[in-house]
């Protein structure tokens, strides 16, 4: 009498089959981890690289003039922001004609848990704000009419633009959630007050902050180490001295 063969897996064999993918799962998934967040990184960069790109155009337009952080109208470098819960345009900003209006310029892929400061993202950068604008006011705060503006410096009081920090990672944690932060205060400000120090950094990309400088290259730099970086991996670039923020070396 002939017996009939199947091609069936054993119980053993099925349980082989499985014990193998779930190490070849093991072995692959922190590498596809890892390369995603490579990519995530690249693509900041790319940011940076076209904001340095839309900034150099501006000064082009401006007799040399840097971009303005902000005015009392709402307007940023990035685009209108009109508050909590309001859309941003990204197309009324004023570096926005240099990017196409874009949107995506101003977000960091891996910057994706915080608290919200609009109805969707804001900016993902901070600017050098404190050393690379001066602040022209009409009237006073409590007026009705009171208005301000943030005006950038001439590029030519760059003494070395190598070494100088126009935008870079940051956020902001002082309300106390993570939220984006667009102005980057320089060490000696945001330590200026004993017991309410501050940290506008963020060392999101493996440890490191991505850096946009005066020159248009980007690098990424490891924390300063005299302070230790808070539970959300915000800290310094550089001590009280503000060597990386300051016009004059």
């Amino acid at each position: 009498m002939k017996l009939k063969h199947t091609n069936a897996f054993t119980l053993i064999e099925l349980l082989v089959v499985i014990a193998i993918i779930g190490i070849l799962a093991s072995l692959l998934l922190p590498t596809l981890a890892k390369a995603k967040q490579r990519g995530m990184t690249a693509q900041s960069r790319n940011n940076l690289l076209q904001i340095g790109q839309a900034s150099t155009m501006y000064e082009d337009d401006h007799d040399g003039e840097l971009a303005g952080v902000a005015d009392s109208t709402g307007v940023q470098f990035f685009g209108r922001y009109l508050g909590p819960g309001k859309a941003v345009d990204f197309s009324g900003g004023h570096l926005s004609p240099y990017v196409d209006n874009a949107a995506r310029v101003w977000k960091d892929p891996s910057f994706r848990s915080y608290s919200r400061r609009a109805q969707t993202h804001t900016c993902s950068y901070g600017y050098n704000y404190h050393y690379l604008n001066n602040m022209q006011q009409q009237g006073n705060w409590w007026d009705p009419n009171y208005s301000y503006q943030w005006r950038g410096v001439d590029t030519m009081e760059l003494q070395r633009p190598v070494e100088t920090v126009l935008f870079g990672d940051s956020a902001r944690n002082w309300m106390g959630p993570l939220e984006e932060n667009w102005f980057w205060t320089p060490p000696s400000q945001a330590r200026a007050w004993p017991g309410w120090e501050t940290a506008y950094a963020h060392f999101r990309h493996q440890g490191r902050c991505t850096i946009l400088w005066g020159d248009g290259h980007v690098e990424a730099l490891l924390p300063y180490d005299k302070w230790p970086l808070n539970r959300h991996n915000l800290g310094y670039i550089c001590g009280l001295d503000d060597k990386h923020f300051k016009l004059k070396k």
